[in-house]
């Protein structure tokens, strides 16, 4: 059976960061943060059914090219092999999954620009007496939790 092909692509250019957009960031979200992890790439609204996307890394090392080649994928992915009618707005919704912690490739959302609040989910550490506070319950050990808007 052949497959149909998506009508979403996306393509290299510049992306205004003033205006909303989704920052794409590489990182370990259970060993470090946010404002750690290395931004790799900036998505614009769709325009056509084309994506922009810009790249903030080159290709100079290969830590950077397997970078690359990761958000690579995800853009693949999400974007265009997915099949979502709409791919943007499952891009926001994967802003705040599980999954977007759970990957290296870290989706943010941006409604109003950099500088502006930013969407996604986030991992938050708890101590054991937090998460005693927070839960009621006792593990006896630091927990982590996922917030998301969902």
């Amino acid at each position: 059976m052949k497959q149909e092909q998506s009508p979403w692509r996306w393509q290299e250019g510049v992306v205004d960061s003033q205006k909303k957009h989704i920052e794409l960031r590489y990182g370990d979200a259970g060993t470090s943060n946010y404002e750690d992890w290395q931004p790799i790439a900036r998505i614009g609204k769709t325009k056509q059914n084309i994506f922009i996307v810009e790249w903030l890394i080159t290709p100079d090392t290969p830590e950077h090219q397997s970078m690359i080649a990761k958000t690579r994928n995800e853009l693949d992915f999400y974007l265009v092999e997915k099949g979502e009618p709409d791919p943007w707005a499952y891009a926001l919704y994967h802003c705040n999954t599980a999954s977007n912690i759970y990957s290296r490739v870290h989706w943010s959302y941006f409604p109003h620009g950099q500088g502006s609040v930013r969407e996604s989910s986030e991992l938050i550490r708890l101590s054991a007496e937090e998460a005693e506070e927070v839960f009621g319950k006792s593990w006896g050990r630091s927990i982590r939790v996922i917030k998301s808007k969902m």
